[in-house]
């Protein structure tokens, strides 16, 4: 699924939950950025969308747990990858246990966003985000 949100910013949301999708997508909507944003619901679909090298998003969004790939496993498989190592990734997810995030943030994440339920509070954490990208 990908939806245009009218702006330059490319952001890729790897999670299994529809529900989670669609508040993410009102979320960067409230931000007031412009960015495009493209779906996968596991690992392994978001590993076929950026396989070819015709998709290279400015950030990378992943949740934890998901089907078929995890987001622990997709994180390194992306950071293994020369065309992606340098993709800005966040595990974004409903554990945020320390030992698991201190894994993600060694496995390469550049940070790590708790879901909540406050979408004012996902907006500020967002907004920050993508304020402090690399350069595009």
């Amino acid at each position: 699924m990908k939806t245009m949100i009218p702006g330059n910013i490319s952001i890729l949301l790897v999670d299994d939950d529809v529900d989670d999708q669609e508040i993410f997508l009102l979320t960067m909507q409230d931000t007031g950025t412009g960015v495009e944003c493209e779906f996968a619901c596991d690992g392994i679909q978001a590993l076929e969308k950026l396989g070819d090298g015709g998709y290279q998003p400015h950030l990378i969004f992943i949740d934890i747990n998901m089907p078929k790939m995890n987001g622990m496993e997709l994180l390194t498989a992306l950071k293994q990858n020369p065309r992606l190592g340098k993709t800005p990734v966040y595990m974004y997810s409903t554990s945020d246990q320390k030992e698991i995030v201190t894994k993600c943030m060694e496995l390469g994440a550049s940070g790590f966003m708790k879901k909540s339920p406050d979408i004012e509070e996902l907006r500020r954490e967002f907004s920050s985000v993508i304020d402090n990208r690399l350069p595009l």
